[in-house]
This record gives structure tokens, sequence and C-alpha cells, in this order.
């Protein structure tokens, strides 16, 4: 068995139960006084406390481009109540998955351990994703299996690994912040964007007990990754993007990024009744960000959307898996100046 393949058994004895109930996240970016102060404001002398509510997710699509039919895996992840807070370029988020907000079971359970870090500074923005899933349903059940008895077809035993890093350079750091609609401690006040270069790694793995292609399906368009039970990749290369984010009648704003990334891929997939299939393929990957909302001196209110796309495409390019990884928040944030006694301690520790 590959390492890949071992590391997602490994994960799925040691999280026997949803690990992601509980969240744990801290972040620090050293803060820039290197900025155009019509456009961005800062708080360098404030604690920026946050609510919110969120939701991880790794899921896998197969899609055959020809006829334009999908396989939709979506894992049945938590969704989260937190609290959080900024202080300078240090975050800490705490959240739990309460039983009142999870009491649909229809989707079956997965057990998962979802590690994703964003960490955006005025001149960088660096993410890592480390995803451990084991257990998927499919979304769209009802338009694959019509008269199916139940609400989803499940699919407890279908793991996935993903472990990536992506770094991007932010050309226009001095009118263009990142921090204001991801992070809620500074304030866009002017509209600005930004062109984006980078790169990006990834390793990427998905195991199965049985065909991941359903057999209800039967001899359709999928045929090939017809009996496909192992997938894997090492992806690296260069990405481009640009941001942006449009300030309205002063606070209300809205967000958009992304970045594309040309990975040079060395793929394996094994089929249970063919064999094992390598390939070296040049395949898109896409990040995506989207926040929108209020910001002002006191306060934020808003919602933000991440994900990250990647794929692995047959040897004959007539069907391509694709990995999607990403977290979705609403955010309700209030900033507080802090007393001088907290300051020097702040300023002692987070220079």
């Amino acid at each position: 068995m590959s390492f890949i393949g071992c590391a997602i058994l490994f994960i799925s004895l040691l999280f026997s139960s949803n690990m992601n109930s509980q969240n744990v996240n801290v972040g620090y970016t050293k803060p820039s006084v290197n900025y155009d102060t019509n456009y961005i404001q800062t708080y360098p002398e404030h604690i920026t406390a946050r609510l919110y509510m969120s939701r991880k997710f790794t899921d896998i699509s197969f899609i055959e481009q020809e006829e334009g039919l999908t396989i939709d895996y979506k894992p049945n992840t938590t969704l989260n109540l937190g609290i959080g807070a900024t202080i300078k370029g240090f975050t800490l988020n705490l959240a739990y998955g309460f039983r009142f907000l999870n009491e649909d079971q229809s989707k079956g359970k997965t057990r998962y351990l979802d590690l994703q870090s964003h960490m955006y500074g005025r001149k960088h923005v660096i993410d890592f994703f480390g995803q451990f899933y084991t257990g998927m349903y499919l979304e769209n059940t009802s338009f694959l299996i019509p008269n199916y008895e139940e609400p989803y077809y499940l699919r407890p035993d279908i793991g996935i690994v993903l472990i990536g890093l992506s770094y991007f350079r932010v050309f226009n750091d001095q009118k263009f912040s990142y921090s204001a609609s991801l992070v809620q401690n500074e304030w866009q006040k002017k509209s600005a964007g930004s062109f984006l270069l980078g790169a990006k790694a990834l390793v990427i793995g998905a195991i199965s007990d049985t065909s991941m292609i359903p057999s209800f399906l039967g001899d359709t368009a999928f045929k090939s990754f017809e009996n496909v039970d192992r997938l894997s990749t090492i992806q690296i290369g260069p990405g481009v993007g640009y941001a942006h984010t449009f300030v309205m009648w002063h606070h209300y704003f809205i967000t958009l990024s992304l970045d594309m990334n040309l990975m040079l891929s060395s793929i394996r997939y094994r089929q249970q009744d063919i064999g094992t299939t390598e390939d070296l393929q040049m395949n898109a990957t896409f990040d995506v960000r989207i926040a929108m909302g209020y910001n002002s001196n006191n306060s934020y209110f808003g919602l933000s959307f991440v994900e990250d796309e990647n794929q692995i495409k047959t040897a004959d390019r007539k069907v391509f898996a694709q990995f999607g990884v990403g977290n979705v928040r609403l955010n309700y944030a209030k900033r507080f100046r802090m007393g001088p006694k907290l300051k020097d301690k702040v300023d002692k520790y987070l220079p």
C-alpha cells in the first residue's frame, strides 16, 4: 500500500469520532506601517473581538466533460459557533460544533481532522491545508438515483488526505488589504486591488474499499475511472492572480480574489480489474476568496468564503477528479481600545 493510503488508514483509526466539533485557530502576521492611510486604516492599539459561525469542508467530485455528468461526494462536517480575538497581527479563534446546530444525521458520519491556516500579511498571503477525512455522502443522490429510498447514498469507506502550501505576493500592498475583509482587524476605506504572483505545492490522496464510481451508474461515461479505489498525486507549480475590494458608501464592501496555478502533476490511480496507471500531467488549480459586508472604525459584519480547487485527470483526459478544500464564515467583530497596562504588555511581546 502507498504512503498516502497508509496515512488515510492511520488517521481513520486514530480519529474515530468527529474531530472538527471543536476548533482552535492561531495565526500571526507581523504588522506593517508602510501603507496609504487614505485607503487603509489599521488599529494597532485595539483588540478586535469576534463572534462567528463557520463550516469547513474537503470534498471530491468526479466530472465527465463530454456529457456534463458529475458525482459529488461531500463530508458531513459540523456547523461551528466560535469566538476569537486579534491583537496587532496575532489571532486566536476557538469554536465548537454544538449539537443543536448539527441535528441532521441523514448525511452519515464523517471522521476528520481539518487544519487550515490563512495568513494575510501586508505583502504576503500564505495558505496551509492539512486535511484528513473519512466518510462521504453523495450530494446529488436525487439526480443520479431518483428512486433511492434514503435521502443520500452514503460512502463511509471513502477517505481523503490533502496537504498543501501556497504563497502569493501582494504587489499593491500600500492600498489593498486582505486583512480588512478576511481578518477584520483593518478597514479598507476606498476601492483598491492588487495583482498576485506566487506558487503552490500539493500532496493529495483518496482511498476506498470498493470503486469510487457507484455501481448503479453501470457502463457510463465514467468508464475511464471505473473500479478505481486509489488516487494519489504530487503537484507543484507557479501561479498568478488578482484581488480587488469594491467599497460602496464608504462602509460596505465586496472583495473578490482569484488566483490560478499551473501545476506539474505526477499522478497514480488504481482500477481493481486493470491495475495501476501512472501519468505526468499539467493541471490547473484555482483559489477563490470572496467576502462581503460592512466595515467601520468600530465594528465589522460580513460573510467570507475561501475555497481551493485541485484536480486529477484520467490518462485519456475524458474524466477528472476534483478536490475542493474550503471554509465558509459569518463574522461579527467589535474593536476595543486597549488600556495603558495591557498595551504595554502587548507591545512587549508583539512589537
